[in-house]
This record gives structure tokens, C-alpha cells and sequence, in this order.
């Protein structure tokens, strides 16, 4: 039987980018990094709805686009715009080697600036 899940965008990624290090002297940068990074993959994921639900207790982790501090706060805007995926094509998909998600960030930054742009225009 088919899972949700089986239809994710992030099955396959670097887990970093949803389950950042616990201790700040593994990571290689600030925590937010690592989730901006995942709700970059969320955004224009099939399956964010189901993820968001089935994580909405989770205490730790990114599910559907929404960080710890973002369930707790329960109050999440979520864009729903369409952003191109070719920079998550180059991320390494391999967890025994960190993820360096300040570099990742720099690479996708103009795009976010984009986003943020188009989200302050709509509202």
C-alpha cells in the first residue's frame, strides 16, 4: 500500500536540512539556515498538507514546512508560490557528510529574496 510519504520532495534529500544538528558546535550554520532550506523543498512539495498533519505533535524536525518554533507558534503563513528546484538537485544526498547549509543558502539566496519580495507585494 502507498504512503504519502512515497511522494515527497524530500525523500531522497539530505535529512540535515529537516533535522538540523542538536549541539551548535555540529553545525555550519544557525539552525534557521538549515530550515529555510527545507521549507524551500516543502513549498513545492505534492504532499506538504499530509506532512504537515501527520507532524503537527513531532517536537522536533521540519514537517510541512513548519519548524518546531512554527508549530508552537501556530502561526505560519505558508507561500504557496512556485519556486524553481534545480538548486536542491545539487545538494549531496549523502548524511554522513554535514551538510554545509550556509553555503547551500548563499547558492538559493536570490531566490529567497524573490519570495520575500512577492509575499510583502501580495499581502
Amino acid at each position: 500500500m502507498r504512503h504519502w510519504s512515497d511522494d515527497s520532495l524530500c525523500r531522497g534529500l539530505h535529512q540535515e536540512m529537516f533535522y538540523p544538528p542538536l549541539l551548535k558546535e555540529d553545525r555550519t550554520a544557525p539552525e534557521s539556515h538549515y530550515y529555510a532550506l527545507g521549507k524551500f523543498v516543502c513549498e513545492n512539495c505534492p504532499v506538504v498538507e499530509q506532512c504537515r498533519e501527520a507532524g503537527q505533535d513531532e517536537e522536533y524536525g521540519l514537517w510541512g514546512g513548519q519548524s518546531p518554533k512554527d508549530r508552537r507558534l501556530n502561526r505560519v503563513e505558508f507561500n504557496k508560490t512556485y519556486m524553481p528546484l534545480q538548486h536542491v538537485a545539487d545538494m549531496p544526498l549523502d548524511d554522513k557528510q554535514p551538510l554545509d547549509a550556509a553555503a547551500v543558502r548563499e547558492s538559493i539566496r536570490p531566490m529567497l529574496k524573490r519570495r520575500k519580495r512577492k509575499s510583502r507585494i501580495s499581502t
